[in-house]
C-alpha cells in the first residue's frame, strides 16, 4: 500500500510542477505510531483509486530525457555535478532575469544524488533535487561577494559558476568574476536558491543583499527543462573541472 501512496505523492508533485504560478501552502500532519511487524490489510478501494495515478507517475519517472557520457559526482573544491548544476542555474538566470546576472552559487548539501553515466531519467533529477526550491537573483556589493567567497573557501569550496578563486589558509584569493578582478565597490548580481538566500548553511552573506528578484519556477523544473533542451539539440549532458575553485599552493 505504501508504494502506491508514495507514487501517488510523486504524481501530485509532477502534476503541480506543470501548473503555471506556484503557490505556498501550509501542510500540517499528525504522527501516527505504526507497528511495522503487524500484518497490513490493503484497502482495495484505495488501491484501485490510486493505481491509475501510480501508473502515470511510474511512466513519467522512467522517461529518458538525456544522456551523459560520464558520472556527474559531487565533491570539493569543485565537482562535475556541482559545475553542471551551477552552470544551468546561471544560464537560466541570465536568460530570464530582468537584468544581468554575474555568477551563481548553491549549497553542496542541496545536491542529493549523483547522476551516473548513461541515460538520464526524470526520476534521476528528482533524486538529485528533491526539494521545492526556486531561484533568486540578489544584488551584492563587491566586499560582500568577497566575504561570501571567503565563507565558501572556509568550507573547502562548493558549486559555483561565473566566479573563480583560489583557497589559501581557508580564505578566497584572486577572486574574479567573468574573468575580471573583483571590485569591492561594484554591485554584482548573483543567482542562488531561495534556501541559501535566507542565510542557511554557510551563506549568511546573501542576507545582506540590497535587492532580490524571485523566480516562481522550481529549480528542479529548470534542470529538467535544460536537460530536455540540450537533448533536443542532439547534445549529451557534459561537465568539466575547469579550476573555478582551486587550492592555491
Amino acid at each position: 500500500m505504501l508504494k502506491y501512496i508514495n507514487v501517488f505523492m510523486l504524481t501530485c508533485t509532477l502534476l503541480l510542477a506543470g501548473c503555471g504560478q506556484l503557490k505556498h501552502a501550509e501542510i500540517k500532519g499528525t504522527l501516527i505510531p505504526v507497528d511495522q511487524n503487524a500484518d497490513a490489510i490493503q484497502d482495495q478501494g484505495m488501491v484501485s483509486a490510486v493505481k491509475p495515478y501510480a501508473d502515470i507517475a511510474v511512466k513519467t519517472a522512467n522517461e529518458v530525457i538525456g544522456y551523459t557520457d560520464e558520472d556527474l559526482t559531487p565533491g570539493r573544491p569543485e565537482s562535475l555535478l556541482g559545475n553542471f548544476f551551477a552552470d544551468v542555474m546561471l544560464s537560466y538566470a541570465q536568460k530570464h532575469s530582468t537584468g544581468r546576472v554575474d555568477f551563481a552559487v548553491t549549497n553542496p548539501g542541496g545536491l542529493r544524488k549523483p547522476i551516473h553515466k548513461g541515460n538520464i531519467k526524470v526520476a534521476h533529477i528528482y533524486e538529485l533535487m528533491p526539494f521545492e526550491n526556486a531561484l533568486v537573483v540578489l544584488d551584492l556589493k563587491g566586499d560582500r561577494v568577497q566575504a561570501l567567497a571567503d565563507s565558501i573557501a572556509a568550507h573547502h569550496g562548493g558549486p559555483v559558476a561565473g566566479i573563480r578563486f583560489g583557497i589559501n589558509n581557508r580564505k578566497a584569493v584572486n577572486v574574479t568574476i567573468a574573468g575580471a578582478p573583483l571590485d569591492a565597490g561594484k554591485t554584482y548580481r548573483v543567482v542562488a536558491n531561495d534556501y541559501i538566500a535566507k542565510g542557511n548553511d554557510f551563506y549568511q552573506e546573501l542576507t545582506k543583499a540590497s535587492s532580490a528578484e524571485f523566480f516562481t519556477v522550481s529549480l528542479r523544473a529548470v534542470i529538467l527543462d535544460w536537460v530536455k533542451q540540450e537533448t533536443a539539440k542532439g547534445n549529451h549532458i557534459h561537465a568539466t573541472l575547469d579550476g573555478r575553485i582551486y587550492e592555491e599552493k
